[in-house]
């Protein structure tokens, strides 16, 4: 069986579908090949045995608005052509950005793939209208007008994403829609063993905050500033290839000795022996956006896989809900806003089974082989 998975954004910056890739590179009987484009982070190309990755040349975002738009009409057109000379029996489009291609294969070259959609983020209505977004929006056109309708599997990580997105498209069914949550990948758990035990030997509490941050959408200035007012009491480390430069810039201003950061970030498969290192992992959203209150990010449950305790906004409802359902789970919901004088208490955790990568994607990879 031949599966083509298109994934416009660059692989590299979603470790739930190089995970997923790693693990059907095993699978018996199924021949994959992936579209997507080149990451401009400085991160390493993702690869994995027996799967060619084909990457297109996209414009980037200094590109002017025209060129912008024949790259982007090139990218999917070239990609729709691909798709029709290799003849997949299942095209998996991943993010509207991706939906075009598969458009163009399935209604212009009278392509016969079976259609599966996956978003990795929730994408309200009012995000597809906001300004700079006017490629999206045509892919966004396609795939409510063509591929949801006609796809096997549509699916979010999280069933709140998934009752947000069949409420914003009543049309689907529920024999179409499914799950792919965010997980991390087994192996995790193996590396993390023993350093429960290892973070014992030191003085204080070790903080480690991995991705994203913005003065905008996270509250990297509320932790920082709070834990630079604790001194040797705690330890902060930042790490990520995706923060915004006044950030680094207001960073190195502060100078705060028990505050430390890295603007290179962290290679994925590194991760594991960066976080056994710590105590607590943060996430800082500030739930802005419904993605942010409607997201249980890849990153909670990398960290728990490693022992970690994790901080979180209260803003994150769904994550609260996650909290609830898994009491046994060392998730603390802080108000980032109001943050205590004292430090609160934790204790050594264990890494935390059950959550991998393994059976987030089982569904899926059954859909993909037996519908």
């Amino acid at each position: 069986m031949k599966l083509a998975i298109v994934h416009q954004l660059p692989l590299e910056i979603y470790p739930p579908a190089t995970n997923a890739l790693t693990l059907f590179a095993g699978q018996e009987g199924l021949e994959i090949q992936v579209w997507s484009s080149d990451n401009h982070k400085g991160l390493a190309r993702f690869e994995a045995d027996g799967i060619p990755v084909i990457r297109h040349d996209y414009p980037g975002f200094k590109c002017g608005s025209l060129q912008r738009l024949w790259g982007f009409l090139r990218w999917h057109w070239r990609v729709a052509r691909d798709l029709h000379d290799w003849q997949p029996d299942v095209v998996l489009s991943i993010e509207p950005h991706s939906a075009l291609a598969p458009w163009i294969h399935r209604r212009l070259l009278r392509g016969k793939s079976r259609i599966m959609v996956h978003h990795h983020e929730y994408y309200s209505p009012a995000d597809f209208k906001r300004s700079g977004n006017r490629t999206v929006r045509i892919c966004r056109t396609v795939e409510e007008s063509c591929l949801y309708r006609e796809a096997e599997w549509v699916s979010q990580t999280n069933q709140d994403r998934l009752d947000l997105m069949a409420h914003d498209l009543p049309f689907l069914k529920p024999s179409q829609l499914g799950l792919w949550p965010n997980y991390p990948p087994e192996s995790w758990l193996r590396r993390a063993e023993g350093a429960a035990e290892r973070r014992q030997d030191h003085i204080g509490l070790r903080i480690i905050c991995v991705g994203s941050l913005s003065f905008e959408d996270t509250y990297v200035r509320e932790i920082v500033t709070w834990s630079a007012a604790h001194g040797r009491e705690i330890q902060l480390h930042l790490c990520g290839y995706n923060v915004h430069q006044d950030v680094w810039e207001w960073l190195r201003k502060l100078a705060a000795p028990n505050v430390s950061f890295d603007p290179n970030g962290c290679p994925y498969a590194e991760l594991p022996d960066l976080l056994t290192r710590f105590d607590v992992a943060l996430v800082l959203y500030k739930g802005n956006t419904a993605n942010f209150v409607h997201n249980i990010p890849n990153k909670v449950i990398e960290a728990l896989a490693c022992g970690l305790e994790v901080w979180y906004p209260q803003e994150m409802t769904t994550l609260t809900r996650f909290r609830d359902e898994h009491p046994e789970l060392p998730l603390r919901a802080l108000a980032y806003k109001d943050l205590p004088d004292k430090i609160p208490t934790t204790c050594i955790k264990r890494p935390v089974s059950g959550f991998s990568a393994e059976s987030a994607s089982a569904a899926l990879l059954s859909s993909i082989l037996h519908s």
